[in-house]
């Protein structure tokens, strides 16, 4: 029973941080993210403990409700939890100074900043710390996120690209996630999965059903009056 219980929590450490795809030796622009965090950002980006990629595409929003959606984390959470709801209870609060706190009840805690936002691209910086073997361990990341929008006669759609890399502050745990990785690609990949599904799912549901979205929104009482007249303004 321990170990099983022990695999869950390493599975869902790797399906956290670790986005679906192959590794990847691509590394962005990262003048802006320097100004603001320096060489600790740097040594996450060019000696990452491992790094991630992964793409979805023809997402049904527009370019303008995507980045509502990316720049509005609270009222998207409670929309993936809402439309998805294998997805974990991930509890998400956004601080007057604008840094994102997450917490799983797991065993993995975090504060996400936003580093640099441009039309067409956003870059976070990640600091946490997560547990398993009755031990905490920390680390960073970098998660470039950078989307195009796509204009056709039938509909407006999004394709988006997710970069993560991510340092381990400890060589041991940064070797055993690389060796998880490679064991479980199938059982890792499952548990990403659902939330690429999750993003999909929010998507379909705000552009099939905004109506729907918005009333639950409305009863859920987690985002504010401002935000609910602004969802209304892009989506109703």
């Amino acid at each position: 029973m321990k170990a099983v219980n022990y695999f869950r929590i390493i599975s869902l450490l790797l399906a956290l941080l670790f986005l679906p795809a192959s590794l990847t030796n691509a590394s962005p622009d990262i003048s802006g993210l320097l100004e603001k965090k320096g060489a600790k950002a740097k040594e996450v980006i060019t000696k990452p403990t491992i790094s991630r990629v992964s793409e979805l595409s023809r997402l049904p929003v527009s370019l303008r409700q995507y980045e509502f959606l990316i720049d509005h984390p609270r009222l998207s959470m409670f929309l993936a939890h809402s439309y998805d709801p294998s997805l974990d209870l991930y509890k998400i609060a956004v601080r007057p100074d604008g840094i994102i706190h997450v917490d799983d009840p797991a065993g993995l805690a975090g504060d996400m900043e936003l580093v640099n936002s441009i039309p067409g691209r956003r870059v976070y910086f990640i600091s946490g710390h997560f547990d398993f073997f009755k031990m905490r361990f920390n680390g960073q990341m970098v998660m470039d996120v950078s989307y195009a929008g796509r204009l056709s006669e039938a509909a407006a759609s999004v394709d988006l690209k997710n970069t993560c890399y991510i340092r381990v502050n400890n060589s041991f745990v940064g070797f055993f996630a690389k060796v998880m990785a490679f064991l479980f690609p199938k059982k890792v990949d499952e548990r990403i999965g659902r939330f690429a599904h999750a993003v999909k799912r929010v998507a379909i549901a705000v552009h099939n059903d905004p109506d729907g979205a918005y009333r639950k929104l409305a009863a859920s009482g987690e985002v504010s009056p401002g935000e609910l007249k602004e969802f209304a303004g892009m989506f109703l």
